[in-house]
């Protein structure tokens, strides 16, 4: 059966090429060594290829991937979608809160449009819920803000269908949580999601790398990437080792059928989840068209099989994500 290289943000009927272009990474932050200009320049590319939503927040790099985003796409802004988040504050020690107040809600859309250098953002997404505000009242705003023309459609990012009000806004289109071949847990989030007509954004496709293939047993990042953290779970200790055997099917599965280990790893996504769209963070050029190759990938028995089946396994071992 050919994949759908297609979907929609909800019932809006706006399309979207089902990879997106994950933009954390352009806010050169914690994530190593990388260097702005080839993110850039593959942001460029990816427009070129048909690439059409830019996933980015007003956290990554303090503000700086919204503000590198805004300046390229500005001559070629009627060509994308621009989705960013809020929710996530930062103080000036660096320390980490949540706050979907509406108050804050209306002050950081305001941050992220001068940054973004637009009056409207295309997707406005809920980052964390503090679970002290109602979320209820967070999305009220949120749809408020939409029809005051600030946003076009709005969502939710790291929260549960089932903590979702029972009516939702009539601009509310997605639901986005991590989903991955070592982190499944999402799969009935998703599920609900589409049966209430929203689509759902996975991002993590690619683990932070792990499932490229790149990084054997041995490896260990450096100071300057927060994949050294041991709160990032899936590269470090008793976890990491699982993922290794799921990574070794991967890179099976991807000699057999031609096709890299990421290649694998987001087409499996795509497969699992029919109308939903693989979240990938990219670096440089190589990585995008890595990427996009998975939309041209079948897998077949008994590749399918074996990855459904190593990836429930090492699901049982219990939770894949922690809130960093």
């Amino acid at each position: 059966m050919a994949l759908d290289r297609t979907t929609t943000l909800g019932t809006s009927g706006a399309p979207v090429l089902r990879v997106a272009f994950g933009c954390e990474q352009l806010g050169g932050h914690n994530w190593g060594e990388v260097v702005v200009s080839d993110v850039l320049s593959a942001i460029d590319e990816a427009i070129d290829c048909g690439v059409n939503l830019f996933d980015t927040a007003d956290c990554y790099g303090l503000g700086e991937s919204e503000r590198r985003l805004g300046a390229l796409l500005r001559a070629r802004r009627s060509n994308v979608m621009v989705a960013t988040k809020f929710g996530v504050r930062v103080d000036p020690s660096g320390r980490v809160s949540y706050d979907s107040s509406p108050e804050w809600a209306e002050r950081a859309l305001d941050a992220s449009l001068s940054r973004l250098q637009t009056d409207c953002v295309d997707l406005l997404q809920l980052h964390y819920w503090d679970r002290r505000t109602p979320i209820a009242a967070t999305l009220e705003c949120m749809e408020r803000l939409r029809i005051a023309g600030k946003c076009r459609y709005i969502g939710a990012t790291n929260v549960s269908a089932a903590d979702l009000p029972r009516v939702l806004p009539e601009g509310f289109v997605s639901l986005s949580l991590e989903h991955s071949l070592v982190a499944r847990g999402s799969e009935t989030d998703a599920q609900a999601a589409g049966e209430r007509g929203l689509t759902f954004l996975g991002y993590g496709t690619l683990a932070q790398g792990l499932l490229s293939g790149r990084y054997g047993p041995d490896h260990r990042f450096g100071g300057n990437d927060r994949r050294s953290r041991a709160t990032y779970v899936q590269h470090h200790g008793a976890r990491r080792d699982r993922n290794m055997s799921i990574v070794a099917v991967i890179s099976e599965a991807a000699a057999a059928l031609g096709a890299s280990p990421a290649q694998v790893a987001i087409a499996w996504v795509l497969e699992r989840l029919p109308r939903s769209i693989a979240l990938v963070g990219l670096k440089r050029s190589a990585q995008l068209r890595e990427a996009l190759g998975a939309l041209e990938l079948r897998l077949t028995d008994p590749w399918r099989t074996r990855l459904d089946d190593i990836s429930a396994l090492a699901d049982a071992a219990g939770p894949t994500h922690a809130r960093a």
